[in-house]
C-alpha cells in the first residue's frame, strides 16, 4: 500500500489522529479542571485554563479535519489500486478462461472486498486509534483523580465484557458440536443411488422415484432444524450482545457512577468536587470503547478482504506464444480474422504484452469484471462522458433504470449479466485514453461496434478481433490460422480467410 502516495497519507493521517484524540481529552480535562477550580475554594482565576481549553479544542478540530482529510484519500486512492490490480490481474491471466477460473475460486465479492480494504484504510484504522487513545487518556485521568472511583466507574464496562465473553465461549464451543452435528444430518439426508441403479432398467424407475422422494422429505425436515438451530444460537449471540451495549451505555455507567461515588463521598473517601470528572469523563467512556468494538470489526472485515485479494492480484501469470508478424498498428483500424478461438485469445495476448498495461482497453470474449460504481468505472471524475459513451454502447438504458443511476455500485445495487458488462467495458474503453483498443467482435453486436469503431478510430489505434470475414470492414486485415499469420492484406481479403473458417 505504499504505491502512489497512500503510505505516507496512511502513516501523516495515524499521527494527526493521535493527535486529535490527545487534543479532545486535553480540552476536556481543562474543562473538567476549571469546573473544579470554580466549584471548589482553591482560589486563584481560571481564566488560563479557559484559554488554554479554547485553544486546544481549535488546534485538536483542525488536526483532526487534515487526518480525516488525508486518510479519507488514502482509501479512495487504495480502493483505485486494488481495482486496477484485480483488473490488470483477472486480463493478464491469459489465456481467457483462466483469468475466470481465478475470478470464480474468488467468488464474485471482490468488489465489496475493495470496499473493506478501503473502509479499514480510510476510516476505520485511524478511527480506531483515536479511539484507543481516547479511552485510555480517559483512563488514566481518571485514575490521577482517584483510583477507586475509577474503579467504580469502570465496573459495568467489565462486567458488559465479562457476559458479552462468557457467552460468546459458549456459543462458540456449542457450535463447534452442534453444528457438525446438524451438516451430518444434512449430509446423510442426501439421496444417494448407486450408478447401476440410476442408469438400470425402467422397471426401477419407481423405485428409484420413491428413494429420491423420502430423500427429499428428510432433507426438508433436516434443513428446518438446521434452519431453528442457526437461528437459536444467533439469537443467543445478539442477545449477549445487547446486555453488554447496555452495560456499556453512558446512563447505566452514570449509575454506578452517581451510587458508587455518593456512597465514597458519605463515607469521607471522597471530595465531593471530584465526583464531577467522573460524571462528565466515566459516562462518555461508553463511546470510544463502542466505536473500539466496532472499528475491529471493519478492520478484521477488512484484513480478510485484503488476503483474498492479495491471493488474485499476486497470482502468476501466464506469458502466451506470441503469433509471429502480429504487430500493434499505430493508427487506424486493424481487423484479424481468427476462426479458431483459441487463435483468437492468442492474438488478445499477443497484442496486449505489445503495449503498457495503462494504454491499452480490451473488450474480450469473457464477461468483464466490472468494479465500483458505474460511473467512476466508465470515466472516473467525468459523468457526463460516462453518460455519452454509455449511449454509444447501449447500455445508458440499463443504467438510468437503477435506483442510484450512474452512481450504482455493481454487485450491490446492480447485477449485471454478462453481456451488460461487456457494454460496460466498452463504454469505458470509449472514454479511455488508450493507445490500443481491442475489441472481440465475438463480444459485442455487429451495430454497437460498427458505431464504437467509428468513434474510436479518428483517436486512437483500433483492432478488431473477428471470427469470420462477415466482420470485416475496410482497412487493413490480417488472418490467423493455427498461431500463425497466414495473411496480410486490405479489405476484402482473399480465400484464405473463407477457407478458415
Amino acid at each position: 500500500m505504499s504505491g502512489d502516495g497512500i503510505g505516507w497519507r496512511v502513516r501523516t493521517s495515524l499521527v494527526l489522529e493521535a493527535l486529535g484524540a490527545v487534543t479532545t481529552v486535553a480540552s476536556l480535562v481543562l474543562v473538567v479542571e476549571v469546573c473544579r477550580r470554580l466549584l471548589g475554594d482553591s482560589g486563584g482565576s481560571p481564566a488560563v485554563l479557559v484559554v488554554s481549553a479554547v485553544a486546544v479544542v481549535l488546534f485538536g478540530a483542525a488536526v483532526q479535519f487534515v487526518g480525516r482529510v488525508l486518510s479519507r484519500d488514502a482509501g479512495t486512492r487504495t480502493r483505485e489500486a486494488l481495482r486496477a490490480g484485480v483488473a490488470f490481474r483477472l486480463r493478464a491471466a491469459l489465456p481467457a478462461g483462466a483469468l475466470h477460473a481465478s475470478w470464480r475460486e474468488h467468488g464474485t465479492t471482490l468488489g465489496r472486498d475493495i470496499s473493506s480494504v478501503g473502509v479499514m484504510v480510510g476510516r476505520a484504522t485511524p478511527e480506531f486509534v483515536s479511539a484507543v487513545l481516547v479511552f485510555v487518556l480517559s483512563i488514566g485521568y481518571l485514575f490521577w483523580v482517584d483510583w477507586l472511583m475509577a474503579l467504580v466507574t469502570l465496573l459495568p464496562i467489565l462486567l458488559g465484557f465479562g457476559v458479552f465473553g462468557f457467552i460468546s465461549v459458549r456459543y462458540a464451543k456449542e457450535m463447534k458440536v452442534d453444528y457438525e452435528a446438524n451438516v451430518s444430518a444434512l449430509d446423510s439426508a442426501r439421496p444417494v443411488l448407486p450408478l447401476g441403479e440410476r442408469v438400470g432398467q425402467a422397471g426401477t424407475r419407481a423405485s428409484v422415484a420413491a428413494r429420491t422422494l423420502r430423500a427429499a422429505r428428510e432433507l426438508t425436515v433436516q434443513t428446518d432444524r438446521f434452519g431453528e438451530y442457526f437461528r437459536q444460537r444467533i439469537g443467543e449471540l445478539l442477545s449477549g450482545r445487547a446486555l453488554a451495549e447496555i452495560a456499556f451505555a453512558p446512563l447505566t455507567v452514570l449509575v454506578f457512577v452517581l451510587c458508587g461515588g455518593g456512597l465514597l463521598v458519605q463515607a469521607g473517601w471522597l471530595p465531593a468536587v471530584d465526583l464531577l470528572p467522573f460524571v462528565v469523563v466515566g459516562t462518555g467512556l461508553a463511546a470510544p470503547l463502542l466505536a473500539i468494538t466496532y472499528y475491529l470489526e471493519e478492520i478484521g472485515e477488512g484484513k480478510l478482504a485484503a488476503t483474498r485479494l492479495g491471493a488474485v492480484i499476486a497470482g502468476t501469470r501466464e506469458e502466451p506464444e506470441p503469433i509471429e508478424g502480429l504487430t500493434v498498428p499505430e493508427t487506424g483500424v486493424l481487423t484479424v480474422v481468427a476462426a479458431d478461438p483459441r487463435d483468437a485469445t492468442r492474438v488478445v495476448a499477443t497484442t496486449s504484452t505489445q503495449v503498457p498495461a495503462d494504454r491499452i482497453c480490451v473488450v474480450d470474449v469473457e464477461p468483464a469484471v466490472v468494479l465500483g460504481e458505474i460511473s467512476a468505472y466508465i470515466a472516473d471524475g467525468r459523468p457526463a462522458e460516462a453518460e455519452r459513451c454509455a449511449r454509444i454502447a447501449r447500455v445508458h438504458d440499463l443504467v438510468a433504470a437503477t435506483p442510484k443511476g450512474y452512481e450504482s455500485i455493481v454487485d450491490i445495487d446492480v447485477r449485471l449479466s454478462p453481456a451488460e458488462s461487456q457494454r460496460l467495458a466498452l463504454a469505458r474503453a470509449l472514454a479511455a485514453d488508450s493507445r490500443l483498443v481491442v475489441l472481440d467482435a465475438r463480444a459485442l453486436p455487429a451495430d454497437v461496434l460498427a458505431d464504437a469503431v467509428a468513434e474510436l478510430a479518428p483517436k486512437t489505434a483500433v483492432l478488431v478481433v473477428t471470427p469470420d470475414t462477415a466482420g470485416v470492414g475496410t482497412g487493413e486485415v490480417r488472418v490467423v490460422v493455427d498461431g500463425h499469420l497466414a495473411e496480410s492484406g486490405t479489405h476484402p481479403v482473399s480465400a484464405i480467410a473463407e477457407e478458415s473458417r
